[in-house]
């Protein structure tokens, strides 16, 4: 199916005259992708060319294979669009004389010769990058849990079920670092990144999410001592001040909010307290 589609869409390119030159990123330029990748396919016209080309571009899109959604994520830069069988597919629409890609990052299908130059990749992120990134996991997980006290309140299951989500990312994050992995796929991507036991832990963890108040406080909980057996650790070999003080003050508010509302027991859930 994506075969198919990437050669109707060089035909399309190449019979159209305008792209100057067509290629691909993310996991199809990588050959990281299987049958359940989107396709992140890039064009370049000419300056002169970018309105126009812009304003017909969901009916050209069309013609290489009909559309049930077609919408602009990112205005005259990227289209997000589901074709009839399902394809998922990302346009990006570049505009110039010439464009400059990373030769590791990107898959070229098509391009008139000198549109395309090639500059030497951007090396991996520094000890101050990574440190930056491990400190803001750590801040939002933390933030994140001191807000399940107020769902819980109010019985907004909904809400808190929602809340889980952005505490599984920001623990995800700090793990796939903390194993020596820099994520180069996207959030449908976890599973080659963290070793098979943590996410077993994780999926554990999820599995208690009842949708109801005790449910959802053991499910923050049991990540929460996740955070609380790996984070430590990882935050030293890396260099980075692990925000004991921020764990402190959320699970005393979380513990007290909890025992109010008759559930203590879960507490039981935490690594440490």
């Amino acid at each position: 199916m994506h075969q198919e589609y990437l050669k109707a869409f060089v035909d399309k390119a190449d019979s159209d005259g305008r792209p100057l030159a067509v290629w691909l990123e993310g996991s199809f330029a990588k050959g990281t992708a299987d049958r359940y990748s989107d396709i992140d396919i890039h064009l370049l016209v000419a300056e002169e060319d970018k309105a126009a080309f812009q304003q017909g571009l969901e009916s050209w899109l069309s013609d290489v294979q009909p559309l049930v959604l077609f919408r602009e994520t990112f205005p005259g830069q990227m289209i997000t669009c589901i074709t009839t069988v399902g394809l998922r597919v990302d346009v990006w629409l570049h505009a110039g004389d010439t464009i400059s890609l990373e030769r590791p990052k990107v898959r070229v299908l098509s391009a008139t010769e000198g549109y395309i130059q090639f500059k030497e990749a951007c090396r991996n992120k520094d000890p101050k990058d990574v440190s930056t990134a491990l400190t803001q996991h750590f801040n939002e997980f933390w933030r994140v849990l001191s807000i399940l006290p107020t769902v819980l309140g109010r019985d907004e299951c909904i809400s808190g079920s929602m809340g889980i989500t952005f505490l599984v990312m920001s623990l995800t994050e700090v793990l796939i670092i903390g194993n020596g992995n820099q994520r180069d796929r996207g959030i449908k991507n976890i599973n080659a990144f963290i070793p098979q036991a943590l996410r077993e832990e994780i999926e554990t963890a999820l599995t208690m999410q009842s949708i109801n108040r005790e449910g959802i406080a053991k499910a923050n909980l049991r990540l929460t001592a996740i955070m609380q057996q790996y984070g430590p650790d990882i935050a030293k070999q890396h260099g980075v001040i692990y925000p004991f003080a921020l764990e402190k003050a959320v699970l005393n508010y979380v513990s007290k909010e909890l025992q109010i509302l008759g559930l203590s027991d879960c507490l039981n859930e935490l690594h440490r307290f």
